[in-house]
């Protein structure tokens, strides 16, 4: 038994192989017009250390101006018509799989001054003696150096076959391929197939794919010569002297001559019907493609604020390297919308790590976008999360999101405490503001979107971003293109109203007692009237059986004609009453913060206003806004004006 089965192991081993093929790389992008750009990640697999191998590497239809070189050629022989150093279009050389896959480690692609794709072929086979492969169409050329008149040369040619293709008298229909049969055949006046022999002057090829196609129809060097047809015929040739129906190349150098049958000449046999070496269909062959396309590099930042915010308020301040001011963001790359695109390509082509800045909006309007952004819902959520956290003073019952920690830390230390509500709180009822100074750097953290879709009650502390408007790009020396995703996180934004929602599980808070029958709204009714000289404006709510822990509206009125003097408040449950008058609107409300009160239905604001001029009504004077409410479980209320 133990024979056995050491013959069966031998059996086994003996019949393991690694298959012959060519790995391609990922496509990437090249720029314009740069030198040296690696394009290693070919790699020949399955070959024996001791093949010969034929190897090949060439652009399919490049744009003008792009090469490639290798770095290392250690073993390799170039093929007739090649050489090794320098930069190509094409390459074609022998070498070992080791040899060729150390060269193909160092192979660089140069770039011009078009855009455009470059695909990269590399093809490989065993090397058979006296074949000369084409990277451009990918087909074998066999010279034949027994001389032959042009018929016989055209019927041995049909009767050859090469991995598994039959062959055929060569056509020539490029300069490309014209070139490349100088390059690699020795001999002079080969035949090729192309001929007039069924009429006079109509030179058509004669084999092949093309057989048929007419590319003259008059003898001399130019004469007749058919447009997007390939002719490269000697100084008065043909002229059909002696009765030449048949043509060769390399003739007095490069050139075409007509010869009559007679003459002995060698010929080539061509191998392959396809124009794409992607095609071929040799058998023992394999080739590996890779399509680079070659544009100006580019940087893609991508700004996500909360959908209450209109981002094209922003644009790209400017970019700078080093502290230093590199270029200004003077092409219109405005932000958009959420998600929106700022090209920063400058930023790529330099090499050289910026910061990406936000512009930076009048204070005025940074204080009026406040006025939505930290609301009662804000600091009553603040409050609630302090509340509710349990006999350790540990746990988290209001927030549900480690974000909203992030925002709530308005003083940005790391920690979330009462100091941090009642900042918040103060902003709200026209206390102390948020920031003494209004920017951007002062309110804005810009945090990386994987970031920030990570960010948890646990870790929030830990992630380190401080307020700053600014975000910055670094850059990698393989690297062209970039996507950064940036959210813009608000401070004091508990309720994540003005910030974009996390990727998250949604979780209901404990505390939250209300029917999901019960419409999540509220209602408020305004009269305005004329009562001894004063206009008097008065707010009802209804809370439509809401538990009402705070409301937050906003009075509008024209200060052209109005005054302001005072407001009156009607409020259950004991809550904090609060106006603040801000030239042209008033934002007032009241917040049950602590406590178990709650606001009823005969909450009540009574506005007054003195006139500057004579009125006899008070259309058009004024207009109610609802800008925030909560219940008892912190969620947030529709506000219905009546």
């Amino acid at each position: 038994m133990r024979k056995l089965l050491v013959v069966i192991l031998i059996l086994l081993s003996g019949s393991i192989s690694i298959a012959q093929s060519i790995t391609q790389p990922a496509a990437r992008k090249f720029e314009l017009n740069v030198n040296g750009q690696a394009c290693s990640g070919f790699v020949l697999n399955g070959f024996t250390s001791t093949d010969v191998l034929l190897a090949s590497i060439g652009f399919i239809n490049p744009p003008a101006g792009t090469t490639f070189n290798l770095t290392t050629t250690t073993g390799l022989t170039p093929a007739s018509g090649f050489t090794l150093s320098g930069n190509k279009g094409r390459l074609v050389f022998t070498g070992t799989q080791a040899n060729i896959n150390a060269a193909l480690a160092t192979l660089k692609i140069n770039t011009g001054t078009t855009a455009g794709s470059v695909q990269v072929s590399v093809s490989a086979t065993v090397n058979p003696p006296g074949y000369y492969y084409n990277p451009i169409n990918g087909h074998f050329y066999q010279p034949v150096t027994t001389g032959a008149t042009y018929t016989a040369a055209r019927a041995a040619s049909l009767l050859a076959t090469f991995k598994g293709q039959q062959g055929y008298l060569v056509t020539i229909t490029s300069a490309d391929e014209d070139a490349f049969i100088f390059a690699n055949v020795p001999q002079s006046n080969i035949w090729f197939a192309l001929t007039d022999e069924a009429s006079e002057a109509r030179w058509t090829i004669d084999a092949g794919p093309e057989k048929g196609t007419l590319i003259k129809i008059n003898n001399g060097q130019l004469n007749g010569n058919i447009p997007g047809q390939y002719n490269n015929w000697a100084p008065g040739e043909p002229n059909d002297s002696g009765n030449e129906d048949y043509a060769v190349t390399k003739w007095n150098g490069s050139q075409w001559n007509d010869l009559p049958n007679h003459f002995a000449n060698p010929y080539v046999i061509e191998y392959g019907t396809w124009t794409n070496p992607s095609d071929q269909t040799f058998t023992n062959f394999y080739s590996a493609n890779v399509i680079n396309p070659i544009d100006i590099p580019s940087s893609k930042v991508n700004f996500y604020f909360g959908g209450n915010i209109n981002p094209s308020q922003w644009t790209v301040k400017n970019y700078t390297a080093n502290g230093t001011t590199a270029v200004s963001a003077t092409n219109g790359l405005t932000l958009g919308t959420n998600g929106s695109v700022v090209n920063t390509s400058d930023f790529v082509k330099s090499k050289t790590d910026m910061v990406m800045y936000l512009s930076k909006l009048p204070s005025t309007t940074l204080f009026n976008l406040y006025g939505s952004v930290l609301t009662v819902g804000d600091a009553y959520l603040a409050f609630q999360e302090l509340a509710n956290r349990g006999l350790t003073g540990t746990e988290s019952n209001t927030f549900t999101s480690g974000v909203q920690f992030l925002n709530g830390d308005v003083d940005g230390n790391n920690v979330f405490n009462e100091l941090d509500s009642y900042k918040i709180l103060q902003h709200v009822i026209g206390g102390t503001q948020i920031v003494s100074t209004w920017s951007e750097d002062n309110l804005f953290r810009l945090v990386k979107k994987s970031t920030f879709d990570g960010i948890t009650k646990a870790n929030w502390a830990t992630t380190n971003v401080p307020y700053k408007a600014n975000y910055p790009l670094a850059v990698e020396a393989t690297v062209n293109d970039y996507v950064y995703d940036v959210v813009v996180a608000l401070k004091g934004d508990v309720n994540l109203s003005h910030t974009v929602a996390q990727n998250r599980p949604t979780t209901a808070s404990t505390n939250r007692t209300m029917s999901l029958t019960t419409p999540m709204e509220v209602s408020t009714y305004i009269l305005s009237e004329i009562v001894d000289g004063k206009v008097i404006v008065s707010i009802k709510v209804n809370t439509l059986g809401q538990l009402l822990k705070a409301i937050q509206l906003k009075l509008n009125y024209d200060s052209d004609i109005l005054k302001y003097e005072s407001i009156q408040y009607t409020t259950s449950g004991n809550p904090l009453n609060f106006s603040n008058d801000i030239g042209n609107f008033i934002n007032f409300g009241s917040l049950i913060y602590n406590g178990t009160g709650l606001l009823n239905d005969n909450t009540e604001y009574k506005l007054i206003f003195t006139p500057k001029e004579t009125i006899t009504n008070t259309i058009g004077l004024t207009s109610l806004e609802g800008i925030d409410a909560i219940n008892v479980g912190a969620s947030t209320l529709k506000i219905k004006n009546l």
